[in-house]
């Protein structure tokens, strides 16, 4: 991003700082000041670095979604006994674990999404459309082993797994329906996960 006016430590301070903020504030109220002040940088070095609120907000979640591709298992460490099925369940049951971990977070940017269509594209381009490529990419490489069929459409099937899961989780825990009902993780991660499989896998 230009001269680099912050170290690595830095960075991680101000982007972890700002995602605090943003967890109990509307974005549009959060200033570089207060941001400055949150992480004890100052604010010169942080415009000089990011040069906009929006790159902030961007690299934010370029940190959120490598943290979360982080937490899930390397494709290497699959156990010969273990299924499409079985890796499957595991990656969403990390995705909903990494999700419910930043709901006030996620929570905060999509209602300002709903309002600020320039925030709506930022959280799609940098967070939604990133994540499913590289879920698409997870697939990928099982459809290369034959595991899916050839015919199928692998970032379409990538979308609609992501989205599923994602939109049922949000819906109950920050819409409103976890005071209606309770969701039920395993019973979710289960039956994705099979009428996902139903559709792409090999007869």
């Amino acid at each position: 991003m230009g001269n680099a006016a912050l170290t690595p430590e830095q960075e991680r301070k101000v982007l972890e700082s700002a995602m605090q903020l943003a967890s109990t504030r509307e974005l549009g109220d959060i200033s570089v000041d207060q941001l400055a002040r949150a992480c004890g940088i100052s604010a010169f070095n942080i415009v000089r670095h990011y040069h906009s609120k929006e790159k902030i907000l961007e690299a934010v979640l370029q940190r959120e979604l490598q943290l979360i591709a982080g937490a899930v298992p390397s494709p290497e460490l699959r156990f010969p006994t273990e299924t499409l099925r079985d890796e499957l369940q595991v990656l969403a049951k990390v995705i909903l674990l990494e999700y419910r971990q930043r709901l006030p977070f996620l929570g905060k940017l999509l209602g300002e999404a709903m309002r600020n269509p320039a925030v709506g594209e930022i959280l799609y381009r940098t967070f939604v459309q990133q994540g499913r490529l590289l879920f698409t990419e997870f697939l990928k490489l099982r459809k290369e082993r034959g595991e899916l069929r050839k015919e199928v459409d692998i970032e379409a099937a990538a979308a609609m797994f992501l989205a599923a899961l994602t939109g049922i989780l949000l819906v109950v825990e920050v819409f409103g329906g976890k005071q209606v009902e309770k969701l039920d993780d395993e019973r979710l991660v289960r039956e994705l996960t099979n009428v996902f499989l139903h559709g792409v896998t090999e007869p």
